[in-house]
């Protein structure tokens, strides 16, 4: 049965407009899925590269409940904020959702099954290697679902039989800026560090682009990646024999299943919390099964995000 919901739900999104397809698609898949219910999504970009971003997000809660919005979501980044603001909203009757599971109470979360990614990437390119192959990991912002998969992939890389020569969670092996020029240069201090390497884990697609930079800059292209999220330039590093996969973690999918709990709760009507739902698992893309994969955008229609609170 078709949803007949009303209102404006507001989504404090992680990242800048562009900067991540990830992060992108998450919201247009939160988008389709919330417009399909007749919920108006309305997205406040409050990257978490700014050093105000913590105060931006209390900032804008409270200009929702001030606008009377129906629900909030938020990307948790870090797990004790934006706790005040987020009460504030709730004791003022709006409902709260977050993508991944903050440490203070909401109405809802959907968590990311990182740590068996993470796992299996790595086991993926365990089985391209030698046994006791030279690997090293390329790591992320201290995030929590960028964490979980940096540990997952360590678990994984230390269960198959691999050597892994760094601990990328020390800073000088964490590419911070989720983004590819700082994907490029954590790479170049890992292959500074380490001239004997025969695989590489960059945590996510953009830093693996940056690791391809790093190794097409020192002649080291012989060394193998894998990487997470099956975006399309990784997708087409695949094609191209650069990398040897990318796990597709169906950006569009994670989206629309957090906008299902939203329409679900506002239905209902439910005033009490706490509910949990697990991301989808994804998939590898490599040279099987790369000429069956379905771009992002043409799984869901990626219309334009209305930006800002609106005029209400």
């Amino acid at each position: 049965m078709t949803s007949h919901l009303s209102g404006r739900v507001l989504y404090l999104n992680p990242m800048d407009y562009g900067t991540n397809p990830g992060v992108d698609a998450i919201a247009h898949g939160l988008h389709h899925r919330l417009g399909t219910a007749g919920l108006e999504l309305r997205v406040v970009f409050n990257d978490f590269a700014r050093a105000q971003w913590r105060e931006r997000a209390s900032s804008t809660i409270d200009a929702a409940i001030a606008a009377k919005f129906r629900a909030i979501i938020i990307y948790v980044l870090d797990p004790t904020e934006p706790a005040a603001a987020v009460a504030r909203a709730r004791s003022s009757g709006l409902q709260v959702f977050s993508f991944e599971r903050p440490r203070f109470p909401v109405d809802g979360s959907l968590v990311y099954p990182n740590f068996n990614q993470g796992t299996y990437m790595a086991e993926h390119l365990a089985d391209r290697l030698r046994p006791g192959a030279n690997v090293a990991v390329v790591g992320g912002p201290k995030i929590i679902d960028d964490d979980e998969l940096v540990a997952g992939i360590v678990n994984g890389v230390d269960r198959s039989g691999l050597n892994r020569v760094n601990d990328p969670t020390e800073d000088k092996y964490r590419n911070q800026t989720d983004l590819r020029p700082g994907g490029r240069e954590t790479a170049m201090r890992i292959l500074a560090d380490f001239p004997r390497l025969d695989g590489m884990v960059p945590f996510n697609d953009e830093t693996m682009l940056g690791t391809l930079d790093a190794l097409d800059s020192t002649g080291r292209e012989s060394i193998k990646v894998v990487s997470r999220n099956g975006t399309p330039k990784a997708v087409q590093a695949v094609e191209d024999g650069r990398s040897e996969g990318t796990w597709d973690i169906n950006a569009p999918g994670i989206g629309a299943a957090l906008g299902d709990m939203v329409v679900h709760r506002l239905e209902s009507g439910r005033g009490d919390g706490g509910d949990l739902a697990l991301g989808p698992i994804g998939q590898m893309i490599d040279s099987s099964n790369v000429g069956r994969w379905k771009p992002w955008s043409e799984r869901i229609p990626f219309a334009p995000l209305a930006e800002g609170l609106g005029d209400g």
